[in-house]
């Protein structure tokens, strides 16, 4: 039986959760998560997890704060001045919208206030500071 390592093709069935039961994100045995170990499509620091075991395997892992997503950035909050601003409404806070980086693409941010100042917009992953519950039930794997 092959062991989870880098470069393994794995199938995974998995719930990821705040310790309050709030779910982030799923997969089942029916519709699981496929992905090939280290090519970067989720968290480091979920996939070490798993590292290590079989299929047929489960685990339940709490995840510290900064472990599977980093710690808040205080440089990633800005205050965008409203003449800078080319939006069709204007957003509440809590929302998350999409600005247009130079580059064409776009990233998201959270609004966290808005005012005559402009809008302070917060551009950290959702997730970061926050511990995760990730349980994890392995399929398959292929190495």
């Amino acid at each position: 039986m092959s062991t989870i390592l880098p470069g393994c093709q794995v199938s995974l069935a998995f719930r990821l959760t705040l310790p309050d039961g709030t779910e982030i994100d799923a997969a089942t045995e029916q519709a699981p998560m496929e992905l090939l170990v280290g090519d970067g499509s989720i968290s480091p620091g979920l996939e070490f997890a798993f590292q290590g075991m079989e299929a047929g395997q489960s685990g339940r892992f709490d995840i510290p704060p900064g472990m599977a997503f980093p710690m808040p950035d205080p440089d990633k909050v800005f205050t965008i001045p409203p003449d800078d601003l080319d939006v069709e409404f204007m957003p509440e806070a809590g929302q998350f919208i999409e600005f247009e980086l130079p580059s064409g693409e776009t990233t998201a941010g959270r609004v966290l206030d808005l005012s005559e100042a402009g809008l302070k917009v917060d551009f950290n992953h959702p997730l970061a500071g926050f511990p995760l519950i990730f349980e994890v039930h392995v399929l398959d794997v292929q190495c």
